[in-house]
């Protein structure tokens, strides 16, 4: 069968067409073109599409620059915050399951070991507060309904923790130096902060322990952190990387230099600071008697 392209006039032989005189095709020619055609608007028509949303997006940008901008940082923001208490949260579970580790810590952990050290100063802080205010309650009995002033007392906590952390770590970086070892500053304060993934887990115990008035639990936790962290990890850490050095050096007397020295420096601030510490807690804490 022909067809003409001009008056759509079939016939079935011919090369012109009976009516217009036009030239004929067959149809199956006629077919392929309209649907060559039909591909060729496709593309075009999603082409169009797309450009229409583009052109849409930036009228939004410009009619209101702020919202989009935030809302183009938002995403990138909450994905990089999560991303990164997963991290943590790993790092923190493959720790605790083993704290030897702390020893393969690179400077990599170095944001991580420093949010160990400040969870432990903020867990240190709340435990002791939960337990005074409970304290506090219960001494006062029935009528005595007031807490301790939060504001007042725990970043005072939160700064006497980091003191006594910083001469426990300062004593022994002396030590480790002195013990000939090579190790970076990022390295040494990333292995010291991982230790205390373990004593971070106790000391949110004593916070829960605080929170529900459970003294014992509270008073027992803290006890086994404070020894451990200003005494046994200092020690430890100075006998660890005295090893690694020499391990037929002399790594017990480094060991238990860092102990003299923790308590000298802690001596040497008892009057001037600790001393003030306590008697302004027990004037706080006096103030409603």
């Amino acid at each position: 069968m022909l067809v003409c392209l001009s008056c759509n006039h079939q016939q079935e032989a011919g090369k012109f067409c009976g009516v217009c005189g036009a030239a004929m095709q067959s149809q199956n020619d006629v077919d392929n073109s309209n649907q060559q055609s039909r591909r060729g608007e496709e593309p075009s028509q999603a082409n169009t599409t797309e450009g229409n949303a583009q052109v849409e997006q930036q009228t939004t940008a410009k009619s209101n620059p702020a919202a989009a901008t935030i809302e183009g940082n938002a995403q990138p923001t909450a994905d990089a915050v999560k991303e990164g208490l997963n991290h943590y949260w790993s790092y923190f579970l493959h720790l605790l399951k083993n704290p030897a580790r702390a020893f393969q810590s690179g400077e990599k952990q170095l944001t991580n070991s420093l949010i160990n050290i400040g969870l432990y100063a903020l867990f240190f802080s709340l435990s002791i507060y939960f337990l005074g205010n409970s304290l506090f309650k219960s001494f006062g009995g029935s009528w005595m309904s007031e807490s301790l002033p939060f504001f007042r007392i725990v970043p005072r906590l939160f700064f006497f923790a980091l003191i006594l952390i910083a001469i426990t770590f300062g004593s022994a970086l002396a030590m480790t130096k002195l013990a000939k070892n090579q190790d970076s500053f990022k390295k040494i304060i990333a292995e010291y902060g991982s230790i205390y993934v373990p004593f971070v887990a106790l000391n949110l115990v004593a916070v829960l322990g605080g929170l529900i008035g459970s003294y014992q639990l509270t008073f027992f936790t803290l006890v086994i952190s404070l020894v451990m962290i200003f005494s046994y990890v200092p020690v430890l850490y100075v006998y660890q990387k005295a090893s690694e050095v020499n391990p037929n050096g002399q790594k017990i007397y480094f060991s238990l230099a860092t102990v003299l020295l923790i308590s000298f420096i802690c001596f040497l601030l008892a009057d001037a600071v600790l001393m003030d510490f306590i008697s302004q807690i027990e004037d706080l804490t006096s103030y409603g008697w």
